[in-house]
């Protein structure tokens, strides 16, 4: 699909290169933001998520529509590209979306309408896709943050309405392993909330990285703070790591574990706050890794071009895939890129 491909093209050299390799586009013109994605089966699966369909951004009165088609690609054979294969429960996007050995968990979300505390567990088999529900969230969730870390799915932050001018604190666990499967409140991650934040896994703790948090504007409507706080989650506590050299918001999660270390990969990082959108250049090019040996964090690479945001990573043995995702202010792209290192 025209557009779809060179995305990102790696910049950096040494040690921790990184190459980006294309991979066939989604089969939607526009791509979405906040879509729920993993691997199940041997398929990359992508589902949900919002977009633009006429094209026409909301600055200029055009709607924001969520989506339900589930599309399905055979990474051993990409040539045989993408195949709507089922869809979702219903629209939705802005949720987690975790990948465990029987499929990938898409947990929470929701749409213009109402945020969901609803759990699906996406499963290919038989060449088909199946949806079964699992515990659902204690409350409804969206734009939160998750990862797996020791076979236990942490869910963190977040917003409870569509509306909402505060984000959640709040931090959940799921027990994958264990053979009752329900949510546990764990103690929640320090400070007033954050929402588009980054979950992932770095020596065995949980992550939960950059962000934003919201207040109420003079018109009532929400307004971001843009964060560059990290804390780690071990043995029931958070505890405060360095912050981020910048600031990043929706940069893709889970994050990317690469070498045994966390990679942050991109984010937005609010310096063009206030810019025109109609001449927004683009969001943050960079990766960031935090290496727990080290205890601190420095920058992987440097890509060619911005890298979307608002999008779901994907962990493919010691490679990454960014599926779609935003790449300017309300603009979409179909691109799928795969992430690795340029060494084993």
């Amino acid at each position: 699909m025209a557009g779809a491909a060179g995305i990102v093209a790696v910049q950096a050299a040494g040690a921790d290169a990184v190459n980006a390799v294309a991979m066939p586009g989604l089969p939607d013109a526009h791509g979405f933001a906040g879509s729920f994605a993993g691997l199940a089966g041997g398929r990359l699966l992508v589902a949900g998520g919002a977009n633009f369909p006429d094209g026409v951004m909301p600055w200029d009165g055009g709607k924001k529509v969520w989506h339900k088609a589930v599309f399905a690609l055979d990474p051993a054979s990409p040539g045989s590209g993408w195949k709507r294969v089922g869809e979702l429960p219903g629209e939705c996007g802005y949720g987690v979306s975790v990948s465990v050995t029987e499929g990938v968990l898409m947990i929470g979300g929701g749409n213009a309408n109402e945020h969901s505390a609803e759990v699906w567990l996406a499963k290919w088999e038989d060449g088909r896709v199946s949806f079964t529900r699992m515990p659902a969230l204690p409350v409804a969730l969206a734009n939160m943050c998750g990862a797996e870390v020791g076979g236990r799915i942490h869910v963190v932050g977040g917003t409870a309405k569509p509306d909402s001018t505060t984000c959640s604190a709040r931090h959940f666990m799921l027990d994958w392993s264990a053979g009752t499967k329900q949510w546990t409140e764990l103690p929640p991650l320090p400070g007033d909330g954050v929402m588009l934040a980054t979950a992932g896994e770095a020596g065995g703790k949980l992550l939960v990285a950059g962000g934003c948090s919201l207040h109420a504007g003079p018109d009532g409507k929400p307004v971001r703070t843009y964060l560059r706080s990290c804390f780690a989650f071990a043995d029931g506590a958070w505890t405060k790591l360095p912050d981020l050299p910048r600031c990043a918001v929706g940069a893709a999660s889970p994050a990317w574990n690469s070498h045994g270390k966390m990679v942050l990969v991109g984010g937005d990082d609010g310096a063009l706050v206030g810019t025109d959108p109609r001449k927004h250049p683009g969001f943050r090019k960079d990766l960031l890794a935090y290496d727990s040996a080290t205890a601190g964090w420095e920058t992987l690479a440097e890509l060619e071009t911005g890298i979307p945001v608002t999008l779901p990573g994907v962990q493919s043995g010691e490679a990454f895939i960014l599926v779609s995702g935003e790449i300017r202010p309300g603009v979409r792209t179909p691109a799928v890129t795969k992430l690795q290192p340029a060494k084993p």
